[in-house]
């Protein structure tokens, strides 16, 4: 059986080590309240740029638990609206290229070969980047419970799905893959 690298401490002994280390507290019941939601090992990253010497993990004069606290909340409401505008971007990426490509080359389009690089994957060159792609996009397909999905394969269990059904289950990976592969000379 292997042994474990360190001790688990209690979130009692976690304060008292802090306050070894050199940092402060305005309310330790608080910081108890925080430390039984958030573990230590995570908020360690939101002081680590405070400690006066990393190696011994001691803190800089006038480091108080409650600003790692509020780096950690501005951290959570950062993340909140990145992630709000990167969903903005992604489905106006998705709408786009199922408006234009769709009006442009048909509702399949995502299938034909012929608007996408001819490249083969590096692992595997008996199979395009292209097909690599569709393989994907099927996987997602078969995968996806949304209800629009689940009803074409009910009622249409041998087509393939239009561009603007396929593509609105697609991962941002694979949509971006679609992309990046189409063909930029046509």
């Amino acid at each position: 059986m292997a042994m474990a690298n360190k001790t688990p401490f209690t979130i009692a002994d976690q304060i008292s080590l802090l306050k070894q280390r050199g940092m402060l507290f305005h309310d330790e019941k608080s910081a108890n309240n925080n430390l039984s939601n958030i573990s230590y090992y995570r908020l360690k990253g939101y002081w680590w740029d405070l400690q006066h010497d990393s190696r011994l993990h001691t803190f800089k004069s006038n480091t108080y638990f409650e600003d790692i606290i509020e780096r950690y909340d501005f951290d959570g409401q950062l993340r909140i609206i990145l992630f709000e505008a990167m969903e903005r971007i992604e489905i106006s990426l998705r709408t786009k290229m199922i408006y234009h490509l769709s009006l442009a080359h048909g509702a399949l389009w995502y299938l034909d070969s012929n608007l996408f690089e001819t490249k083969s994957l590096p692992s595997n060159p008996s199979i395009t980047i292209h097909q690599n792609i569709i393989n994907d996009l099927k996987k997602e397909f078969f995968r996806s419970q949304e209800i629009f999905i689940k009803d074409h394969r009910t009622r249409y269990p041998n087509v393939e799905a239009d561009s603007w059904k396929i593509l609105e289950i697609a991962s941002l990976g694979t949509l971006s893959k679609l992309y990046k592969n189409l063909n930029q000379s046509g």
